[in-house]
């Protein structure tokens, strides 16, 4: 930077008696993005030094290292060189030469920039100076984590709304015995069933819903196989809270009775009766399971195997 026109006045920032006077651990962060924005002090110096060696001649400080050296900085009261990024940072290890007395001496000048270059001092404060106001990439990732998981759990809480409604309408049908399914359940159908009826009519009063049907690519919920699954896994629940009631009770009546699906094969219905903890007699259809034929020893038989897995350790059935 060129002379700021300020040169040596402790009002300036980026002069070297400031940063003498006022290292940056000292400062705000305002302060110091100001010092960097304005950047080194480079006032022109009259250093001039008489030598005899091989004749006499005088060496001058050229204003020439500034453009070559863009850490250079400078001061007239002292007239003497110092390094702005070590100036600032005050890092352990920094030359004293450099950070404290200055350097007039101009022999060897470029042997003496070249060493302090190398050193890890230098290097540690150009790299603070050079970083200084950035953003860390540390925040950064934090932030677009941050960002992430909030536009997941956006996108599970809608999920879990739209199933829910989904779910709503599956127990209507169950509760008042209606079958989901029907003949044709295309989109175009005029008659698609009781469950995509009633799917679309609770879409048309609610609008979350509505645009979830239409822009759904992925999972609409509305298929035959999301319908299987959704009852299954209610199946599941009942039969968790069905058996949670059998445990706490002292005895179970087991109903069963044979029936045939279908396709004509043998089932067996399992119904238990029990006492609930509200001291009324429960009667709980639990399970359909396939027996080979109907006589009395295979029912008996695959009746206790059901059961044994069913049941808790010591039951009594009667």
């Amino acid at each position: 930077m060129a002379d700021s026109g300020v040169t040596n006045s402790g009002h300036d920032p980026n002069s070297v008696q400031s940063l003498l006077q006022c290292p940056s651990e000292r400062r705000t962060l305002a302060e110091k993005l100001k010092i960097k924005e304005l950047g080194p002090d480079q006032p022109g110096l009259l250093i001039r030094q008489q030598t005899s060696e091989k004749g006499k001649y005088t060496r001058s400080y050229s204003s020439r290292w500034y453009t070559k050296k863009a850490w250079l900085c400078g001061c007239v009261s002292a007239n003497a060189l110092f390094c702005f990024p070590c100036l600032l940072f005050k890092a352990a290890g920094a030359e004293p030469a450099w950070t404290v007395a200055g350097v007039r001496d101009m022999k060897h000048l470029s042997e003496k920039v070249r060493k302090h270059e190398n050193t890890r001092a230098h290097m540690d404060n150009s790299v603070k100076l050079a970083i200084l106001g950035r953003v860390n990439i540390a925040t950064q990732l934090d932030d677009g984590h941050r960002i992430a998981i909030r536009k997941h759990n956006e996108e599970v809480d809608k999920n879990r709304y739209i199933l829910s409604k989904i779910i709503d309408c599956v127990k209507f049908c169950g509760a008042f015995e209606l079958a989901l399914r029907g003949h044709d359940e295309t989109d175009s159908s005029d008659n698609p069933g009781i469950f995509r009826g009633l799917v679309d009519f609770v879409a048309s009063l609610d609008n979350v819903l509505e645009e979830h049907l239409k822009t759904a690519t992925v999972f609409k919920g509305t298929s035959k196989t999301v319908q299987n699954e959704l009852l299954d896994s209610m199946l599941s629940v009942v039969k968790d809270y069905i058996l949670e009631e059998v445990t706490a009770t002292d005895f179970i009546a087991i109903q069963a009775d044979e029936t045939t699906d279908v396709s004509s094969r043998c089932q067996l219905v399992l119904v238990f009766r029990y006492i609930g903890s509200n001291g009324n007699i429960q009667e709980r259809f639990f399970e359909f399971f396939t027996i080979q034929n109907t006589n009395t020893d295979s029912i008996a038989t695959a009746l206790l195997d059901s059961l044994s897995t069913i049941l808790p350790n010591g039951q009594k059935t009667k």
